[in-house]
């Protein structure tokens, strides 16, 4: 038993020191992100990018502004194809920076023959950002305000294929598809959240986990919610800090505290903390207020599914170890690296701010 304490004792400090060399947070795995509309017309597919002067800033630092050179960058970065043939690009232009900052660029894929299925593949702004993200929808043409079909692009899905280009399909299912799935993306590669969701349920009994987990989850729902609406609003530079703390608190409370009572609620209260960290760039991915409603509500599930899986492996894995005399020691160790780890964290982000 000793031997196997000690192993697991030191994989689990081999994975904090990996850890603790990224600065982790769920919330800021939220890149850059940006739009395009797609219209397919006869044998030619318009690709319409529309950048945030976010994107657009690593457009100039990384590629310049010459036009041969966005060419090239363009068609290195986005292949189109139907009936299995590819359209390769034949023009790129660029408007005039909008109102807002924004940076719209035309992109003309001309085909063999008329389009009738498409596939986008699509790496675009992924060597300058890993998490950028790319909303893409097609339109029909002359009528970039109706919504045919929907994706979202990143490093982990880059195509986009629709089976016919004239025919709707479920957008708003697409669309509550897309944002769950990258709400459990988010939450999977956010290492301070699932770490908070892990020293939270050590050193308590099932119904405990349960009872904490759950106010946590309402909680997180609540904020994005009040978030949502104007509500509530905190900028990330407090919001991150004291998601942090929370991971601090819990994980020093399972050492210096023999019996732990109630600690919904102080989930509850964290929960709070947590969900601001996700809406601020929800709000300004999505266009339309319904869209964000819709787009807030898939996110949010996501991010629940996720949680709930990080967590029924941890409670089934904890129980299973309560057998053995070394569980309690394990745990008060586990607690302890998460704390100093937390304590990471917070001076990164205090200095950051």
């Amino acid at each position: 038993m000793h031997n196997i304490l000690v192993r697991l004792f030191a994989a689990f400090w081999w994975a904090l020191f990996l850890v603790a060399s990224v600065p982790a947070a769920a919330h800021d795995r939220i890149g850059s992100f940006s739009h395009a509309i797609v219209m397919a017309s006869g044998n030619t597919v318009n690709y319409y990018l529309n950048l945030p002067p976010s994107v657009s800033s690593l457009l100039h630092e990384n590629v310049g502004d010459d036009a041969d050179d966005l060419t090239d960058f363009f068609r290195s970065e986005i292949r189109v194809v139907t009936r299995d043939q590819a359209c390769p690009l034949a023009h790129m232009e660029q408007a005039p920076p909008t109102a807002s900052g924004n940076r719209i660029i035309e992109l003309l894929f001309r085909c063999s023959g008329n389009v009738t299925d498409l596939t986008v593949t699509s790496s675009l702004f992924l060597d300058f950002d890993e998490s950028h993200t790319q909303f893409v929808r097609l339109a029909p043409p002359g009528d970039p305000r109706q919504l045919l079909h929907e994706a979202v692009l990143n490093e982990t899905n880059m195509v986009f294929h629709v089976a016919d280009v004239k025919a709707g399909g479920s957008a708003s299912f697409e669309r509550a598809l897309a944002f769950a799935q990258l709400g459990i993306e988010h939450l999977l590669t956010g290492y301070d959240h699932i770490l908070f969701l892990l020293t939270v349920v050590v050193g308590i009994s099932f119904i405990e986990s349960l009872k904490a987990v759950t106010s946590f989850t309402l909680a997180h729902s609540l904020t994005m919610a009040l978030a949502f609406l104007g509500t509530l609003s905190l900028p990330s530079s407090i919001v991150e800090p004291l998601i942090a703390a929370t991971v601090i608190y819990v994980a020093f409370e399972n050492i210096m505290s023999k019996n732990i009572r109630r600690r919904w609620i102080w989930t509850f209260f964290f929960g709070l903390v947590h969900g601001l960290g996700f809406v601020g760039a929800l709000k300004a991915m999505t266009i339309s207020q319904s869209e964000l409603v819709l787009s807030l509500v898939s996110f949010n599930v996501g991010i629940e599914l996720a949680q709930l899986l990080v967590v029924a492996i941890a409670v089934f894995v904890l129980r299973y170890s309560r057998r053995y005399a070394w569980s309690a020691l394990f745990n008060r160790g586990f607690s302890a690296g998460v704390g100093l780890l937390g304590f990471v964290w917070l001076g990164q982000r205090l200095m950051a701010a």
